[in-house]
């Protein structure tokens, strides 16, 4: 109970800082090489095993798909319905590449996902949308978010799968999708956009938190993974991680941010 509650703590001050950092954060343009973090993190070392991460990814692949056909039901429209029920499937057949590669590795795609299954249930549960646009919104904002995260992360995997990995998270089909339906819909009603304006900043607090459960504390601060730690230590590990990671993050808050810009909401 006692490293939990440390733990707990760490995590607070660690998106405490961010926060105020988020507002004045945005992405350099990619083209403007002049403009990049020279500093950024490489994480190369720390990327988990192949069948860890693909496992990871799929799982994360495969929930969006059931999130988003679990509102079909709900759509305003009949056109909306159609137009959704066209982007889910665009999140299943990423679910199915991401399988195939698995199979490649002679690995059951199932077999790979059970140990993530839990940890990403949880934290799609803390996540519910209380209706179709919150819904929306939340799988344009996380997977937006997770995605960049995952394909920086690739980086550490063999060139060949690395490339396939980024090929198959490039289609942006969804992200359109969601921009204009959601920018419709709040032309219309200046409550639902201060609604999802708050949303979307819930959305981006948690998100960070489940990619912090992707990335090992004692590998991002070269601590022996066998070595016993006191509370007090884990802590500062914790904390030491969190610094190690403040570029990525940076990188991922600017993104999340533009992404809220391009539906006029504050992140």
């Amino acid at each position: 109970m006692r490293l939990a509650s440390i733990s707990l703590i760490a995590v607070f001050e660690w998106l405490k800082n961010l926060r105020r950092k988020a507002q004045t954060l945005a992405l350099p343009n990619r083209d403007d090489r002049t403009g990049r973090n020279r500093d950024e993190l490489d994480l190369r070392p720390y990327t988990p095993e192949a069948h860890e991460y693909l496992g990871q990814l799929a799982y994360h692949q495969l929930s969006s798909f059931e999130i988003l056909t679990n509102e079909l039901k709900y759509s305003p429209n009949t056109n909306a319905q159609a137009e959704l029920s066209a982007a889910a499937s665009k999140h299943f057949l990423r679910y199915k590449a991401i399988a195939k590669k698995l199979e490649l590795l002679n690995i059951e795609p199932a077999d790979a996902m059970d140990q993530f299954v839990e940890r990403i249930e949880t934290y799609n549960s803390k996540l519910t949308g209380v209706d179709w646009y919150e819904a929306l919104l939340k799988v344009y904002l996380t997977q937006g978010l997770l995605d960049d995260f995952y394909r920086r992360l690739a980086v550490g995997l063999e060139a060949k799968l690395q490339a396939e990995v980024v090929k198959t998270l490039s289609d942006k089909s969804f992200e359109k999708f969601a921009v204009k339906t959601l920018n419709i819909a709040m032309a219309e009603d200046e409550v639902l956009r201060s609604r999802l304006a708050l949303w979307g900043r819930r959305l981006m607090g948690d998100t960070l938190l489940e990619v912090r459960e992707v990335l090992d504390d004692r590998k991002l601060t070269g601590v022996a993974k066998n070595k016993r730690l006191s509370a007090n230590e884990v802590r500062d590990v914790r904390l030491r991680a969190y610094a190690t990671l403040e570029p990525l993050i940076t990188e991922l808050i600017g993104a999340h941010s533009n992404r809220m810009d391009a539906l006029g909401l504050t992140a």
